[in-house]
């Protein structure tokens, strides 16, 4: 049990750390946005000429 913490968490460590997980997930999250908005505005677009 004592080898699970391997070293101790003062408060910079543990703000950098979540600072970096939530980085990481913006960083994965915003190309599937960019596609999903990219998509929203193919379709609204296909959807404008259709009616014209």
């Amino acid at each position: 049990m004592g080898l699970a913490v391997c070293y101790d968490h003062g408060g910079i460590d543990l703000a950098w750390s979540i600072f970096l997980c939530i980085t990481a997930v913006f960083m994965l999250m915003a190309p599937l946005a960019v596609a999903r908005l990219s998509a929203i505005s193919r379709a609204d677009s296909v959807g404008q000429l259709q009616t014209a």
